[in-house]
């Protein structure tokens, strides 16, 4: 119970460390002659944080000093807190900083002619644009959503498959651990085919779960009802059990998507290869 209040004091406190921790890196970064616009992305950007979120720092600097930048980066961010470590590789334009405050930091380095507008920059919010460079790019994707391809479906389909029969397989082998990573893959394929039924764009990477429940989920109550249900073990009878329990809502949203995007469900099909390992 005091290790439990002791966090509840520290994560009040997290808003106000974040904000200092943001005011430090924008001091820095203003008076840094090279440095053209500042933005935040992510959640901090489009207004929809809450306690944990963290701080994605875009940094626009001009052309010909890039190299510079990623060489530094390190120093560069341990000029804003107490470094805990780093995330990344030398070679990267972006590093991840965890600070002693709980406070995580991801920095990017950009050209201006490296900023390509798209989906994942609408909501952006410029923190520091003397030249206004950032407005001809906030007015292309304010109007951006997301628009669904038949490629899209179609790549959906056969990863959905895929790590349906690697689940099977995984499990016939006795690993289980790697059994339930390609489950609990199946289970998030299902939740991004969830956000691509409502046309919404799931702000995360590839297979991360950020987002998708909790207070920032667009899913519905039903929906996540049904991603709880699909939990499992290590039990090779519950993982078949689970891979069973999702193979209606599987051919539901096959269907639906290929509609989308005009396409053959090939109902029949999916419906084999599915079953050939449940």
């Amino acid at each position: 119970m005091e290790m439990e209040l002791k966090h509840v004091w520290r994560d009040r406190e997290l808003p106000s460390k974040r904000e200092q921790l943001l005011q430090n890196a924008l001091a820095d970064l203003r008076s840094d002659v090279n440095v053209i616009a500042i933005y935040l992305a992510g959640s901090l950007g489009r207004g929809d944080f809450d306690l944990y979120s963290d701080i994605d720092l875009h940094v626009v600097i001009k052309e010909g000093t890039k190299k510079e930048y990623i060489i530094d980066k390190k120093n560069r961010a341990a000029k804003w807190g107490n470094v805990l470590f780093y995330e990344g590789i030398s070679a990267s334009p972006v590093i991840v900083t965890h600070y002693d405050n709980f406070i995580k930091v991801d920095s990017w380095y950009h050209t201006l002619e490296e900023i390509e507008p798209s989906i994942w920059l609408k909501g952006i919010k410029p923190l520091y644009d003397p030249s206004e460079i950032l407005n001809p790019i906030i007015e292309k994707v304010s109007n951006k959503r997301l628009v669904l391809e038949a490629a899209d479906i179609t790549y959906w389909k056969t990863k959905v498959l895929a790590f349906i029969h690697e689940t099977y397989r995984s499990t016939m082998r006795k690993e289980m651990y790697y059994a339930l990573s390609n489950l609990d893959r199946v289970r998030w394929l299902i939740a991004d085919g969830w956000y691509m039924e409502i046309e919404k764009h799931l702000d995360s990477s590839y297979g991360v779960w950020s987002k998708i429940e909790g207070s920032r989920s667009q899913l519905s109550e039903e929906q996540l009802e049904m991603l709880a249900s699909w939990d499992c073990n290590r039990d090779a009878t519950r993982i078949f059990e689970t891979m069973n329990n999702m193979f209606s809502e599987l051919l539901r949203l096959n269907n639906s998507l290929c509609q989308k995007v005009n396409i053959d469900a090939e109902n029949e099909k999916f419906k084999t290869i599915l079953k050939m390992v449940l």
